[in-house]
């Protein structure tokens, strides 16, 4: 099965990251969950947001990295919103990742390629972070680096759908999401 580094929103590390980790391994998967918040958790957007920008960007994905350089190379890059943004941003430097796992968030491919690692998004409709030029730009990178890409849509209107305590949760959105991620890496 497959190791996969998981990566937590803005909102920090909290239970609902667990329990996704958890319903992974249920499937016979290595996950690998790091708190790059130092245990700041919290309930609100604009809360997350501030931390992120306090702290830095940056430094919290240089917190990250070498969690990944320990973990072998065809690890999995996963991530809830900001964490998908570091998925995706780990992935340009590390083409023997098995798959990138976008939920929440996508972004451009940065100078327009992509390094040829299959990409699963999942998002709900409507999501107030997702750019649909932005997942146009990543899904043509993607097909044309000859790597699946798959968009999974989620009717409504929100964000974190993957954490059911928060206002935009969803049960079997998350559920769902688990098992397409299986599904993938399965193959």
């Amino acid at each position: 099965m497959s190791t996969i580094l998981l990566l937590h929103s803005a909102f920090g590390l909290r239970p609902a990251v667990t329990h996704f980790a958890d319903a992974l391994r249920e499937h016979g998967h290595e996950v690998v969950v790091p708190d790059y918040y130092g245990g700041h958790v919290f309930d609100d957007t604009c809360a997350g947001l501030s931390h992120r920008d306090d702290v830095g960007p940056a430094n919290l994905l240089a917190g990250v990295r070498p969690i990944l350089e320990g973990l072998p190379a065809d690890t999995v890059l996963a991530g809830f919103s900001l964490g998908a943004a570091f998925a995706q941003r780990l992935a340009a430097d590390r083409p023997q990742a098995a798959a990138v796992i976008l939920m929440h968030s996508v972004a451009p491919p940065r100078g327009g390629t992509w390094s040829g690692q299959p990409v699963q998004v999942h998002r709900y409709a409507e999501d107030p972070f997702v750019d649909p030029a932005d997942l146009q730009a990543l899904g043509d990178a993607v097909r044309a680096s000859g790597a699946d890409f798959v968009d999974f849509v989620t009717p409504g209107k929100g964000h974190l759908f993957t954490d059911p305590d928060l206002p935009d949760g969803d049960a079997g959105a998350t559920a769902a999401t688990v098992e397409r991620i299986a599904a993938l890496l399965a193959d």
